[in-house]
């Protein structure tokens, strides 16, 4: 019931109507943004789902989200991501020594390989039962959670690696065109796109463990009927 009255639809941001204030991030980028709605028009046509099950909808967006950050590519994981840090750590000095060389380095590596592999192993079960009908379920919250959380684990290793050249940002004065000084600022974005660290918790705790869901005076009260505002009656 809580979710009763909700519908999903697809909205052209060109629409007139439709602002954009792009959130400024310490990479400098801007990943994220505020998006205000002054009485934009959208047909029926752009509905997705029936009305009322907007939430069936969104709720699967969701989670087909956090599974594909959860299952990562690239720098964020899988052997490419894996193979351009072992890479850098070849050519990378520490101590008048490549630092793969370094038993504590190749140690850690280790372990970002096991876990890699875990969260690989992970989206592979998930995939196949995509594959057989099924719906992405509370797994890709614990996909997304634990990338979120390897990946800056990852940056902040490199970065202690460099030492004083961590703190430099110039493409020229850095290793791989300063890509993981970039990563060491943004990561911590991951961990809130798609549902913050704390709401993967939740979902996993209460769908998964089967733990006690937190209290709410207004759980089984749909959205559309929460007091919002001001009572106009009178």
């Amino acid at each position: 019931p809580k979710h009763k009255g909700l519908t999903y639809f697809i909205v052209d941001m060109e629409s007139p109507g439709i602002e954009v204030r792009p959130i400024r991030q310490i990479t400098g980028g801007a990943n994220f943004n505020e998006v205000f709605f002054n009485d934009v028009r959208i047909p029926d046509s752009n509905r997705l789902g029936a009305v009322g099950q907007g939430w069936a909808v969104s709720i699967t967006t969701l989670m087909n989200e956090r599974m594909s950050i959860g299952g990562g590519g690239g720098l964020f994981g899988g052997d490419n991501g894996l193979g351009s840090i072992i890479a850098l750590l070849r050519d990378l000095t520490v101590d008048g020594r490549p630092a793969l060389e370094h038993d504590a380095v190749r140690q850690k590596m280790a372990e970002f390989a096991a876990r890699f592999k875990g969260l690989e192993l992970t989206g592979y079960r998930t995939l196949s039962a995509l594959s057989q009908g099924a719906m992405p379920g509370s797994e890709s919250s614990i996909m997304k959670l634990a990338m979120g959380l390897l990946v800056q684990e990852m940056a902040a290793f490199i970065m202690e690696l460099q030492a004083a050249a961590g703190v430099l940002t110039d493409k020229q004065e850095t290793l791989m065109d300063a890509m993981w000084q970039q990563a060491y600022l943004g990561i911590p974005a991951i961990r809130i796109a798609g549902g913050t660290d704390e709401v993967q918790r939740n979902i996993i705790g209460e769908r998964i463990l089967g733990l006690p869901t937190d209290i709410r005076l207004d759980k089984n009260v749909p959205f559309n009927e929460v007091p919002t505002g001001p009572s106009k009656k009178g």
